[in-house]
């Protein structure tokens, strides 16, 4: 079976790239919207060509469902300067746009540490190792979520409540740890909605992410720590934060959605 490195890392295809959706990885119709904007991330790092420049902040929106098979995108640079750099890169399938993200791109500024805080604390959470993995056969579960183990700590589906919180780690991360492996991880857990209303079919209409404290350095068979709140739901629309935290307290990364909640 093929690691969640694998499947989210499109191959250089002339001017353009090309990835193999695998089966195994829908969410509903279609790839789940980590795979998918994971793999932009990487064709848009990669065409930036300097390893002094990590992804910082990514805005996508996933207009259409992936099917497995070959997908190809097209990656512009709008903007190169002299420490940050713009891209927006293009997934297509069967003749049309499925997803599009514009990415920054950025060295680290001198005298930057200088700068620097984080007012937001970690939740509060047993260890991972306190608690057992959710069983993935049957239910509401996706066909994604196969590849990734669950430790819940609060919001199960159904429960009305108004967040969700645990901890996750993908069964197969693979060696590749960057903003992908990131956009991956911080949209394999369900949707807030489903702690509110049970499960039902939903869709990633918008998705920005940005990166604070990255994965550098963390082991990626230790899980993260996940939490997301929704506090706006509106003609069918809930506008949900997320966030992943490491087990030693830094915070990975923020994400924001919004989601289509189709009936």
């Amino acid at each position: 079976m093929a690691s969640l490195s694998d499947v989210c890392t499109p191959r250089r295809a002339g001017d353009q790239y090309q990835l193999d959706v695998e089966p195994g990885w829908r969410m509903g119709r279609g790839a789940f919207g980590g795979l998918v904007v994971a793999a932009l991330n990487r064709a848009i790092e990669h065409a930036t060509g300097d390893a002094s420049r990590k992804v910082r902040s990514v805005t996508a929106e996933l207009p259409g469902p992936v099917d497995h098979g070959l997908v190809e995108i097209a990656v512009e640079t709008l903007r190169r300067g002299n420490n940050v750099s713009t891209l927006r890169a293009a997934m297509s399938q069967h003749g049309e746009i499925k997803s599009h993200a514009v990415g920054v791109v950025a060295a680290a500024r001198s005298g930057g540490n200088a700068a620097a805080w984080n007012d937001l604390a970690r939740p509060d959470a047993p260890a991972w190792t306190d608690l057992a993995p959710l069983a993935m056969h049957g239910g509401p579960w996706p066909e994604f979520a196969q590849h990734f183990e669950y430790r819940l700590v609060d919001g199960n589906p159904g429960t009305g409540g108004r967040q969700t919180l645990g901890w996750i780690r993908a069964r197969d991360p693979g060696p590749r740890h960057d903003a992908g492996y990131v956009a991956a991880m911080i949209d394999a857990w369900f949707p807030v909605a489903f702690v509110r209303l049970g499960a039902r079919p939903m869709a990633t209409i918008a998705f920005t992410l940005d990166i604070a404290g990255g994965v550098d350095g963390l082991d990626p068979a230790t899980p993260l720590l996940y939490r997301a709140t929704a506090p706006v739901c509106t003609d069918g629309y809930a506008l949900e934060t997320r966030e992943l935290w490491s087990s030693d307290g830094r915070l990975v990364a923020i994400n924001h959605q919004t989601f289509v909640i189709i009936r």
